[in-house]
């Protein structure tokens, strides 16, 4: 009995020593191909995340965020505290498609291979849908030329959008939001649409183009804009949406913008339901 105990010991051993040794191989196979050098080269990450159950994008203390993932992979990637830079910061259950974050480190890497292999320690809800150098004076947020964003609203229930769109529950007058919807296009003071949260004075805007289209029971509202205040998206949302609801009338929104701040009985549409789809630059 004691001799079969041993055996086993044995195995138990040669298996924990093989899978060191293949950690070990990996993290050879990665300095094989990072190229450490006296200057400092700038890269730019594409993120798509998928943020229902993170704390929004920016780095929080005691919130799990989409940054915080980020800078934790790749402080772990390249064994040294890596700072990020993001485009556009998202609330807390917001999604995006087209996220633009740029670091700097003093390695020249292996374009090809890096994405790959940062992708597989990340969790899946996360991915580095593109990875590239960029000039030493490119700046992911100060360069952008406009931004998409992107509404999804539910007419009828969906348990497989639970985490993705916002459940109004009824029918909605598209044609009436389609109308609204363009008083709002051009350049304005959005004043009104910015929660109190806003760290900006400036709350002049332009957007180029803001679509209320209709998918069998969703109802998308894409809006571009050369930029967007705290909580801007979701609270022109709301709005058309009481629109569509038939709450308030097309002058509804003319009667907003012309309040130049933001009425107390206005709220946000739920954050699931936002996604940010694009960040443009020339």
């Amino acid at each position: 009995m004691t001799e079969f105990y041993f055996i086993i010991g044995i195995d138990w051993m040669s298996t924990v020593k093989e899978k060191k040794k293949k950690a070990l191989d990996a993290k050879r196979a990665i300095r094989q191909n990072r190229v450490v050098t006296n200057e400092s080269f700038r890269y730019l990450m594409t993120v798509a995340y998928d943020g229902s159950r993170y704390g929004g994008y920016a780095k929080q203390k005691h919130k799990n965020t989409v940054q915080n993932v980020l800078e934790t992979t790749l402080q772990r990637y390249f064994g040294v505290i890596v700072k990020t830079t993001e485009a556009s910061r998202t609330d807390a259950k917001v999604h995006a498609l087209c996220q633009k974050v740029m670091f700097d480190i003093g390695e020249k890497l292996a374009i090809s291979k890096v994405r790959g292999q940062l992708n597989e320690l990340l969790p899946k809800e996360i991915v580095i849908v593109e990875f590239e150098h960029v000039n030493s004076d490119f700046h992911c947020r100060y360069a952008v030329v406009n931004k998409t964003y992107e509404y999804t609203i539910r007419q009828d229930f969906d348990i497989r959008a639970v985490n993705y769109a916002w459940y109004v529950g009824r029918d909605l007058d598209i044609k009436s939001m389609q109308e609204a919807s363009r008083l709002l296009i051009g350049r304005h003071d959005f004043a009104t649409f910015k929660s109190a949260k806003a760290t900006t004075d400036d709350s002049i805007r332009t957007i180029y183009f803001l679509d209320v289209l209709e998918r069998e029971k969703e109802v998308l509202i894409r809006i571009n804009a050369d930029g967007f205040l705290y909580n801007m998206v979701r609270l022109i949302v709301k709005a058309l949406v009481d629109v569509g609801m038939g709450v308030e009338d097309v002058a509804y929104i003319e009667k907003l913008l012309n309040l130049k701040a933001k009425p107390s009985n206005l709220a946000s549409a739920p954050a699931q339901g936002l996604c940010l789809m694009e960040v443009n630059y020339d």
